[in-house]
């Protein structure tokens, strides 16, 4: 293994090596950068951004779309603002269309285009669903506006987060309960409860009363995204996002790397060493700090630690947003202190009308802080 050439970074050590140039990894590169300290961004890819970039589909025009991840939700307006992002976006007329047929006849549920409440009576025959469909997203958004602002804010305890919540009935179907109990309670329409549903269950595996509250944790990312639960579509593509974190983390800085595949890290407690690969060469690079913007699992293999059990989750992002939630587990640092980390153990109880009372998980949303392998 040959060490790392002046040639191909600035340095030999660094206060912070990021491995993964995905968004988080370029948000962190770029804050750090900002901060006086020392930043090398590693990236496998032979591009920045992660899952969240843009292509051209279309040969001979310069339609930029997004390739994977294409809506933003759950960017604060605060990290756009402290990075100075030159990125923009658009409202979504419409959210949703639902084709179904009754009785023989082809009709549907179509959500936005400013005739929701049209929709709802064609297709339900009534004013009633319609009712309860906005008395129960007033009540989200209620709470995605008292909620959202923790995301970057130090982890309130959970008695603290539901005195901002300040609504128990809220909190009980959100935080408490399997969210099928209160969607079922709500609507009377199994189209409308599936269509509310579809932010609970996509890319969870879990049903509507699952006693592990991992579809309320999805849906509360759903519905809290900028404190109004706006899903809205980045101009440019999701890429243009990732290449303004990626212009705001240089500018500020931090060096960033492509096709350097981190696959080894090494640590005595106090700083580490990562080992990358490149299509040439191996090499290595020292750091203070070491930011792993990637799953458990990656983590840990690059440490050379047996892999966590894979959780049943919407994504590796999430985890608890209450301090003391006895749900949150802790992730070890390198120097031997234990720090939060996220824990899918039972907490507590929670009934619904079609199980019996199970253990349940928490469904504080909340994303995953990275764990260093060098506590500050």
């Amino acid at each position: 293994m040959s060490a790392a050439s002046s040639e191909s970074f600035s340095r030999s050590v660094y206060d912070a090596v990021i491995v993964g140039g995905g968004h988080n990894g370029l948000v962190a590169a770029a804050y750090l950068a900002r901060a006086g300290r020392t930043v090398l961004v590693l990236e496998r890819l032979g591009n920045t951004g992660g899952a969240a970039v843009s292509t051209r589909p279309f040969a001979g025009v310069d339609a930029r779309l997004s390739r994977y991840s294409y809506l933003v939700s759950l960017l604060p307006a605060g990290i756009v603002r402290d990075l100075g992002l030159s990125f923009s976006v658009r409202k979504r007329t419409v959210s949703s269309y639902t084709p179904v047929v009754r009785d023989g006849r082809a009709t549907g549920l179509l959500v936005g285009g400013g005739r929701t409440r049209e929709s709802f009576a064609a297709l339900t025959g009534s004013e009633r669903e319609y009712a309860a469909w906005e008395a129960f997203y007033d009540r989200t958004r209620q709470v995605a506006e008292r909620v959202f602002p923790t995301l970057t804010e130090p982890l309130p305890t959970r008695r603290e987060l539901r005195e901002r919540v300040g609504d128990e009935t809220a909190w009980r179907m959100l935080f408490e309960e399997p969210i099928g109990a209160a969607i079922e309670e709500e609507f009377t329409d199994d189209l409308v409860r599936g269509v509310v549903l579809t932010d609970a269950l996509i890319g969870t595996f879990a049903d509507a009363h699952d006693p592990s509250l991992v579809q309320n944790r999805c849906f509360l990312y759903h519905v809290i995204g900028g404190g109004t639960g706006d899903w809205d579509v980045p101009v440019g593509g999701m890429g243009a996002l990732t290449g303004a974190l990626a212009g705001a983390a240089r500018s500020a800085g931090a060096e960033i790397v492509t096709g350097h595949e981190a696959i080894r890290i090494e640590t005595d407690g106090a700083a580490a060493e990562v080992v990358f690969r490149t299509d040439d060469r191996e090499g290595s690079v020292a750091a203070r700090k070491v930011l792993v913007n990637a799953s458990p699992q990656a983590l840990s293999a690059l440490l050379g630690e047996p892999s966590p059990p894979p959780r049943r989750a919407p994504s590796s992002r999430s985890t608890c947003c209450c301090a003391d939630c006895p749900g949150c587990g802790t992730a070890r640092s390198t120097r031997g202190r234990r720090s939060p980390a996220p824990s899918t153990s039972p907490r507590a109880t929670a009934s619904s009308r079609r199980r019996t009372r199970r253990p349940r998980r928490d469904a504080c949303p909340r994303r995953r802080r990275r764990r260093s392998t060098a506590t500050p």
